[in-house]
């Protein structure tokens, strides 16, 4: 009985280190898609930190997927060394499909909902109003509101530029130039349609 105890204990230990070894060796050699990997795994990858790992997926949502292993010298801060040192542990996976419907949906309602997006919005419904209430014309102010929103968005795109990084800076200029051409598009829409319901109220009246 004593020595099937020992045996079993001894077995035991044995598959404890089977087990152990079968998970170094996963972790040791486990490959990361460059294309699909997210933040945390690309931070088990020699030299890259935080930032890098975060420009790296910045350059993915940016350029697309990444063709090869060297396109990674494009990016701030990821030298040829970094790269050598990570080669055999990289991998260019397959490009995760994303449904262009659902991603342009999901872009109109971030821009619909972004909060200066809604403050000029607002500005220029309540120019709108008083311009049908009053009879005062106020195309002129909707349409400026507009090119303020205009200004505005393309400010805020330009203080997420670096001159020294363009490439991950485009992200957030393209961000801000969604402000800037929404109000634009709303100012300038208003005020037409404002001239339109004008036009046809003064026709009807001279009828």
């Amino acid at each position: 009985m004593l020595k099937l105890r020992r045996n079993i204990k001894k077995g035991s230990l044995i598959l404890k280190l089977i087990l152990l070894f079968l998970l170094t060796y996963s972790q040791l050699f486990a490959l990361v898609d460059l294309n699909n990997a997210s933040s945390d795994e690309l931070l088990s990858l020699n030299g890259i930190g935080k930032a890098k790992s975060q420009k790296i997926i910045a350059y993915r949502e940016v350029n697309g997927c990444f063709e090869n292993v060297d396109e990674l010298a494009n990016i701030d801060g990821i030298s040829k060394k970094i790269i050598a040192a990570n080669r055999a542990t990289l991998t260019i996976g397959k490009c995760k499909i994303i449904n262009s419907e659902n991603a342009n949906s999901s872009s109109y309602v971030d821009v619909l909902l972004d909060p200066i997006n809604i403050v000029f919005v607002v500005i220029i419904f309540i120019l709108a109003f008083l311009d049908l209430k009053t009879g005062k014309d106020l195309k002129s102010q909707i349409v400026s509101v507009g090119v303020l929103g205009t200004f505005v968005g393309i400010f805020i795109g330009l203080q997420s530029f670096n001159p020294d990084d363009i490439i991950n800076s485009v992200n957030g200029i393209l961000v801000g130039l969604k402000t800037a051409f929404f109000t634009s598009i709303v100012g300038m829409s208003v005020s037409t349609i404002l001239s339109l319901i004008e036009k046809f109220t003064g026709d009807a009246k001279d009828e």
